[in-house]
């Protein structure tokens, strides 16, 4: 009797220490950076959080997909011709955005303690809403709405810290290029990615 409560005791024990196949995060992204024509330069993002929910079925694979949310606000010049100079022509762009990703991950180590590494593959569907405002020498002239659907894909590493701990901290690096005829061969973002995973 008291070898079987024993046995079903450290049974009990062994689920509750058993990982789950779901982890959950929240992330924040700084500026990222942007290359394009040999020349860098930060995009500007106020916001860019983003939440995922992670499914690892197997030791060394895993999956993640959820939902981020960025907005920003940028101020263009127009290509300099006579006619612009002249009228002193600029645009502002505020912008929201909606992204999607579908994200792939091979990690380094079969059953990792402390430190989880990945290395990842990521394609991103962005659904991005911008109000334009058109000034003439300062003076608001017209505004219109674009809506645009730019999805992208990306690599990179990442990896959990404090895997062991009730929440840890995840950090990532990305390479990713928009599959956009005009920006595909011409510009490449690098971006980081940093939050907590529970």
């Amino acid at each position: 009797m008291a070898s079987g409560f024993l046995l079903f005791s450290l049974g009990l024990l062994g689920q509750e220490n058993k990982p789950s196949a779901f982890s959950y995060s929240l992330s924040y992204i700084p500026p990222s950076l942007r290359s394009s024509d040999g020349e860098t330069s930060f995009v500007p993002k106020n916001i860019n959080l983003e939440a995922n929910v992670q499914y690892k079925p197997f030791d060394r694979i895993s999956f993640s997909s959820g939902i981020g949310y960025l907005r920003y606000c940028e101020l263009l010049d127009p290509i300099p011709t006579s006619s612009t100079i002249e009228q002193g022509i600029s645009y502002k762009l505020s912008s929201s955005a909606l992204r999607i990703p579908a994200q792939f991950n091979f990690h380094f180590t079969k059953a990792p303690k402390r430190t989880d590494s990945y290395i990842k593959a990521v394609y991103t569907n962005g659904f991005t809403f911008t109000q334009v405002y058109e000034y003439e020498n300062d003076v608001e002239t017209d505004n219109y709405t674009q809506n645009n659907y730019h999805p992208s894909i990306g690599l990179g590493v990442g990896g959990i810290f404090f895997k062991n701990k009730p929440v840890g901290i995840i950090l990532e690096g990305t390479i990713e290029k928009y599959l956009r005829w005009d920006t595909f061969n011409k510009a490449t973002f690098y971006s980081l990615k940093i939050g907590i995973v529970i």
